[in-house]
């Protein structure tokens, strides 16, 4: 069995500057999509024990990631080197896990938007730049309301 897209997968938060003991999650639109890496999730193993959950629910955990090939042409590849964003494809050991409930995943996504206010900062709202200016705080609790609102997998990738 395979997963279906889209998805979500939740990584530890890893990397020079990382703290391992939050949580992040990444959305991949298609398989294609996660099967590709860049250089830095392969430096620092960021898949490796992700949990990704699928459109119906599904859960899997990566247990291995294989480096197969560079993703674009030579020239690409030497530019996006020289910053360090090389892209990959990959192969990857997914072991099954149990399915989890629609509201199971919204509170999971909820609490890492919660715990990693850096990455779902609108600096501009927050300046009010194109209006007023808004609380942080109450920045992201509309994030997480419009996830909460989704009716589906696709319905949270869809507003994020």
């Amino acid at each position: 069995m395979n997963p279906t897209f889209p998805a979500i997968g939740f990584r530890r938060d890893v990397g020079r500057y990382g703290t391992p003991d939050l949580e992040k999650f990444d959305e991949f639109l298609s398989a294609e999509d996660f099967a590709i890496c860049d250089q830095w999730e392969l430096k620092y193993g960021a898949r490796n024990g992700m949990v990704l959950v699928d459109s119906n629910l599904n859960c899997w955990r990566v247990t291995n990631v294989k480096r197969l090939r560079i993703r674009r042409p030579l020239w690409s590849y030497l530019l996006r080197l020289l910053v360090q964003q090389a892209l990959y494809w990959v192969d990857q050991d997914l072991e099954p896990l149990e399915p989890i409930t629609l509201d199971q995943l919204k509170d999971r996504i909820a609490a890492s938007i919660l715990s990693n206010p850096d990455d779902w900062r609108d600096d501009e709202a927050i300046a009010g730049e194109d209006g007023p200016p808004q609380d942080e705080q109450e920045l992201l609790y509309a994030i997480v309301a419009g996830v909460r609102a989704a009716d589906s997998v696709e319905g949270i990738v869809d507003f994020l």
